[in-house]
């Protein structure tokens, strides 16, 4: 992994870091090149491609969880996979806690080994799908996960009355699209589509944050 360039994409977005924070990012990055090629984490094969895409990308809303969230609120996770964005956030914003929600057992070990060789103490891993998880959250989030309309009474379970909803989406049209749908299904929310810039990739990036969100009646 080219550590200058991590170094300048932490700093292209405003994240402040030390050598601890760029030693865990190192492990992590070093864990999934391991393991990659039996479990299949990411598509991408090169280091600084899965810096890039999956790192960097996930640190980019870094600024949306400093104004949405505070320190000491937990954060869910959803489908957390390979920990993008859940470890990636763990690492950068250390007075949050993380509880990564996945059912796939391979991947829960991997998280589970990724968590025990950083020393990460603000991260847990729970084995089950959203759907089983009997616990409310302040703030839930998802990278490359199912649309909204998909899985909103599930997501809806999971937030807190006042809770916020920050999700990764592609390009504001579409991110737009989901919302749209999700509201047909007889959801009300007041919604945000921010544009986000990531570090050395050249493709449109949205956050879509949700708050007062419910089922409308009748």
């Amino acid at each position: 992994m080219d550590k200058e360039l991590l170094v300048s994409g932490l700093e292209r977005i405003g994240i402040p870091f030390d050598d601890g924070v760029l030693g865990d990012i190192d492990t992590f990055v070093s864990e999934i090149m391991l393991f990659n090629p039996v479990y299949k984490l990411v598509g991408d094969k090169d280091p600084d491609e899965i810096l890039i895409r999956h790192v960097l990308d996930s640190a980019s809303a870094y600024p949306a969880f400093m104004r949405y969230t505070k320190p000491g609120d937990t954060i869910a996770d959803l489908g957390s996979g390979a920990g993008f964005p859940g470890i990636v956030l763990s690492i950068i914003l250390p007075d949050r806690s993380f509880v990564l929600i996945e059912r796939m057992r391979r991947r829960v070990g991997f998280l589970e080994g990724v968590i025990a060789r950083t020393g990460l103490g603000n991260a847990t891993v729970f084995d089950k799908d959203i759907k089983e998880v009997k616990r409310k959250f302040s703030t839930v989030t998802a990278r490359a996960f199912h649309p909204l309309y998909d899985v909103a009474e599930s997501v809806l379970s999971l937030l807190q009355p006042d809770g916020v909803g920050i999700f990764y989406k592609g390009q504001r049209a579409n991110a737009a699209s989901e919302l749209e749908v999700l509201r047909g299904e007889g959801y009300g929310f007041e919604a945000t589509i921010e544009d986000i810039r990531v570090p050395y990739l050249d493709e449109r990036r949205t956050i879509c944050v949700l708050e007062n969100w419910k089922r409308n009646e009748g």
